[in-house]
């Protein structure tokens, strides 16, 4: 629940503000040398208030349907105590950041949090498996139901992981479909790309919007796969797309299949 992490937030930062004002961090920018213990310690604290404070902020609902006039009034309260934090962390007035901190857990206490997270609740994506070839059903359809689990448990790279594997599988019997012949067998680690490569050298022409896809994903999948010097993290809305284009791509590989 959202609103959870914000009042989790708003505590970690009310800790680490106190603890940096008993330390009596001293905030200014009066220091001489690079390497000055103190000035590390100012700017360790700067940066982990920093850190919080914009988890925090992103946590808070700033969207929700609340018909009564006193809750709305409460919830702008909250609204307003949260650009006060912002001003007055970018002023590095700590003292009163804890004060507004103290006032919007007080407010927060006060507003019905039940109804707001009823309210901004959304419901979770749904997608829908389009028509395949019976001889793949089964497989395919037991990555598409493991995928639904990953996606509402935001595991986002093993979505992407899956939607290649789904699209593996449908190339291959697609390959089969035009050559009668299992490449699994001959070239059982052959990827996207070349796998797209061998069918149209026996003349399968596909759909050049279908082309972007597939290299998009096969794209996405290596990302998610091999190790990289950046862990690559896929958002909520690129890993929809991808799982969009996947469902895509299946319709349009065998929409003329019965």
């Amino acid at each position: 629940m959202q609103i959870e992490i914000f009042k989790t937030g708003l505590a970690e930062l009310r800790e680490v503000i106190s603890t940096a004002v008993s330390k009596k961090v001293d905030f200014s920018n009066s220091f001489s040398g690079t390497y000055d213990f103190k000035k590390k310690e100012k700017d360790y604290y700067i940066k982990e208030i920093s850190r919080i404070f914009k988890k925090t902020k992103n946590a808070f609902p700033d969207n929700v349907a609340i018909t009564s006039k006193d809750e709305k009034a409460k919830f702008n309260l909250l609204n307003l105590g949260i650009k006060d934090l912002e001003k007055n962390i970018d002023l590095r007035k700590f003292s009163d950041v804890l004060e507004t901190i103290l006032d919007i857990e007080q407010n927060l206490a006060e507003l019905n949090i039940e109804t707001i997270s009823k309210e901004n609740k959304r419901e979770p994506e749904k997608f829908y498996l389009p028509l395949v070839p019976k001889d793949i059903f089964s497989e395919v359809k037991a990555n598409f139901e493991e995928l639904q689990v990953c996606f509402e448990q935001k595991c986002y790279r093993s979505c992407i992981i899956l939607c290649g594997k789904i699209l593996e599988v449908a190339l291959h019997y697609k390959y089969y479909q035009i050559t009668k012949t299992d490449l699994l067998e001959k070239s059982p680690d052959i990827g996207l790309g070349n796998l797209v490569a061998k069918l149209m050298e026996k003349g399968y022409e596909p759909d050049p919007g279908l082309m972007q896809q597939i290299h998009l994903i096969n794209q996405l999948r290596i990302f998610s796969v091999h190790k990289k010097k950046q862990i690559f993290s896929p958002s909520t809305a690129q890993c929809q797309a991808t799982i969009l284009y996947t469902l895509d791509s299946l319709k349009k590989l065998f929409r003329e299949d019965k």
